[in-house]
């Protein structure tokens, strides 16, 4: 379900780039510190995001260096060094990455699942330390959204919730105590969680549909409807609604004492989500970004 939240590249300036790379690197140092080596594979962009964005609304500096790491063996990349933001947001990673592995393997106990619960095992133990609400909370809402998932639920606002409640959470870490900001964070995490289920979900239709998994957007559909046609119709209507919940995302984003970053968050918030929706829904070209 990850990997919508990015950059958009064409609109961002080298050195901002670099530091987004910067944090990207970071974090999966961190993930091996705090998790393992494997939970490493983990890594995605929406958590980097999480971690830019926690460290700009830190009141420390981020301090970098030229390292080289097994991946890029020949060539010295700009790391970020440990931030408060980058070590919660790696641990969250993990914490993620097992649960839902979890829930995978007591849903349909498939064989994916059982190797990545085994895989994630020390991970998880070193990364639940001190994150032991995280983890339930997240547990729970994974429970909550295979009962909904069970129960052929139709209702995308219903489906999309215990996801967005994950992030809610997850964007307002227990250290943040200024209230107002937890407010905004929440409700910006709310709003990406809500987002990224909904481009997610239709964007697998055609393969859930395929694999006879569960989907909301599937379960609305009336029988005998071709898939494609309403496909179409569908990402006509999600337009609106999808760009809705960016506004909400932006609003909140804009209650924050932005400190470091800003160029970076702007880009993501105002340009890459904007453009990673376009594309899923077919309604211009998008650019698909790697770092």
């Amino acid at each position: 379900m990850f990997g919508y939240v990015n950059i958009y590249r064409d609109e961002l300036k080298v050195r901002d780039y670099e530091t987004f790379r910067a944090y990207y690197c970071g974090l999966c140092e961190a993930i091996g510190r705090y998790g393992s080596q494997t939970a490493r594979l983990g890594l995605s962009y929406d958590m980097a995001f999480l971690a830019v964005l926690l460290s700009a609304v830190d009141g420390s500096e981020t301090q970098f260096s030229l390292r080289r790491c097994i991946v890029h063996p020949g060539v010295k990349r700009k790391r970020a060094a440990e931030t408060r933001g980058i070590v919660y947001a790696a641990k969250m990673s993990v914490l993620l990455g097992y649960l839902k592995f979890a829930d995978d393997w007591q849903d349909d106990k498939s064989p994916k699942a059982a190797a990545g619960m085994l895989a994630y095992r020390r991970a998880v133990k070193r990364a639940e330390k001190g994150c032991e609400e995280e983890y339930e909370f997240i547990r729970r809402m994974l429970k909550e959204q295979s009962r909904i998932e069970a129960e052929g639920c139709d209702d995308i606002d219903l489906a999309a919730d215990p996801f967005a409640n994950i992030l809610k959470t997850l964007f307002a870490p227990s250290y943040i105590k200024d209230n107002n900001m937890r407010r905004a964070l929440e409700w910006m995490g709310y709003n990406t969680g809500r987002w990224i289920y909904i481009t997610d979900a239709f964007c697998d239709m055609e393969k859930d549909a395929k694999d006879k998994s569960y989907n909301p957007f599937l379960a609305a559909m009336e029988p005998g409807r071709d898939i494609r046609e309403y496909k179409r119709e569908l990402g006509q209507r999600l337009g609106f609604v999808q760009t809705y919940t960016l506004s909400e995302i932006a609003s909140a984003y804009e209650l924050l004492d932005i400190k470091r970053n800003r160029a970076i968050l702007d880009n993501i918030i105002y340009i890459g989500l904007k453009a990673k929706q376009d594309a899923v829904l077919g309604e211009k070209g998008g650019q698909d970004e790697s770092v």
